[in-house]
């Protein structure tokens, strides 16, 4: 029996494959998204191909940072991702220096230091920071020597470089909420930097999980739509009994299910197969223009990295994306099989979708809300609900805001909640699969789940 199902489950499911491969939309969407993708990265990596004319840095600087709060800076390899050498590259680069030696010191002033450096003998390299617990968060405070050889904007650059590393810090190892409150002043101006301190801490707070989330309801619509308007368009046909004499009900609702699930993730896959390969292609050009090329791919993983820690981007927090991304889109098509086998009369078909819809809106804009508020508690909730977790923890995992455990757990979860909803899609398609009476009502609906 069990293979006899499997039999007609995948023979409904080569079938739909191959209608949807038919369709021009599917194949023109993948073809022509796939080139942007591999196209706008290659176009990014080429952009660092070319010769950099400009000065070489001629100056050395010594960042002194005086510690006055709880934040601590670790040795090399410190899984923090706060360092002094990593204090030290991020500065190197925004002060246009030659090199740059950064010194963490706990419990010292700031005036005496300063003092001592002013009675020096001709100019000081030295750019001093202040890092402070205040009543709302974090300061940090440049001083700069009478003498010193570096300017106001020199040591605001480096303030501005030092900032997204303890925010990074605070956010894992503190309290997330008070990162937004880190000021950076220097003499005579006062910025406030807050979450908007580089391009990366940007990107991970607001951009990614709007990406993220765009592409999962993006990818719902469309096949969990198609899957909700096929189902109850078959439901509705003259030659639904014709077609029960060759398959089950469930192995209907099972093959549809499937491949619209398979296709898509197909597609997501060749998109990233083109990233990457747009990745590959521009760096083997980029060797051969300029051996010395810029990776700014590299270079902004790298400062992603730099504002969230190490493990973000490594290859278990990918694949724990894919996994909960695709079971996301799993969870939404078994939700429109549902829909579409709700579906009792032909003018009832155009409607279908609707269940899927809302739903899908509603978790969308409660993640993504939640994500651009920076609310932990509700964000906290929605990584443990199945059909809210795959619009927040999918950016979560891979800039590793969430550990692998807690991803894992959610795997496990929504792949429950998953196999609940695929079940309950076969148990209602079989119970109404040839039902044509009045509106369906919750009784009756209950009475099928129920199997009377």
């Amino acid at each position: 029996m069990r293979s006899s199902f499997g039999t007609k489950t995948r023979h409904v499911y080569n079938f739909t494959c191959s209608q949807m491969l038919k369709k021009k939309g599917y194949l023109v969407s993948t073809i022509l998204i796939g080139l942007l993708i591999f196209g706008g990265i290659l176009a990014v990596v080429l952009i660092g191909a070319k010769k950099d004319e400009k000065e070489e840095p001629t100056k050395n600087a010594t960042f002194v940072i005086c510690n006055d709060s709880d934040i601590v800076c670790g040795e090399e390899g410190d899984t923090s991702g706060l360092t002094t050498d990593a204090i030290a590259a991020a500065v190197k680069e925004a002060m246009f220096a030659k090199e740059v030696t950064a010194d963490w010191r706990k419990g010292v002033s700031v005036v005496e230091l300063v003092k001592k450096e002013e009675a020096s003998e001709g100019d000081s390299n030295t750019v001093f920071a202040v890092v402070k617990r205040t009543e709302t968060g974090y300061g940090v405070y440049m001083v700069l020597p009478n003498n010193c050889e570096w300017g106001e904007a020199d040591a605001l650059a480096a303030g501005e470089a030092l900032v997204p590393l303890l925010q990074g810090y605070i956010e894992r190892n503190i309290d997330p909420t008070l990162s937004q409150f880190i000021k950076l002043e220097t003499v005579g101006t006062t910025i406030v930097v807050g979450e908007d301190t580089s391009l990366a801490a940007t990107f991970v707070k607001f951009l990614l999980p709007m990406i993220s989330g765009f592409l999962m309801y993006f990818m719902v619509l469309i096949y969990g739509q198609d899957i909700a308007r096929n189902v109850a368009a078959e439901k509705t046909s003259k030659l639904m009994e014709t077609m029960l004499s060759f398959v089950t009900p469930k192995a209907l609702i099972f093959g549809k299910i499937l491949a619209g699930f398979v296709m898509s993730v197909a597609q997501v896959l060749i998109w990233v197969a083109c990233g990457i390969g747009g990745y590959l292609v521009g760096s083997t050009i980029a060797k051969g223009i300029n051996p010395d090329y810029t990776d700014y791919v590299r270079k902004a993983f790298s400062a992603i990295r730099a504002v969230t820690g190490e493990s973000a981007m490594t290859i278990v927090p990918v694949i724990l994306t894919l996994v909960v991304f695709f079971l996301g889109l799993l969870l939404y098509y078994a939700i429109g099989g549902i829909g579409g086998s709700m579906v009792t009369k032909p003018e009832e078909v155009s409607s279908a979708a609707a269940v899927l819809t809302f739903p899908v809106l509603i978790c969308w804009m409660i993640g993504y809300f939640a994500s651009l508020n920076q609310n932990e508690s509700m964000l906290t909730v929605c990584r443990y609900i199945p059909f809210t977790a795959p619009f927040t923890v999918t950016a979560e995992i891979l800039v590793g805001k969430v550990s692998s455990w807690v991803g894992l757990f959610v795997v496990i979860e929504m792949f429950a909640a998953t196999l609940l909803l695929v079940w309950l899609a076969g148990k209602i398609y079989k119970g109404l699969v040839l039902y044509t009476g009045e509106k369906l009502s919750i009784r009756k609906l209950i009475g099928v789940l129920r199997g009377k």
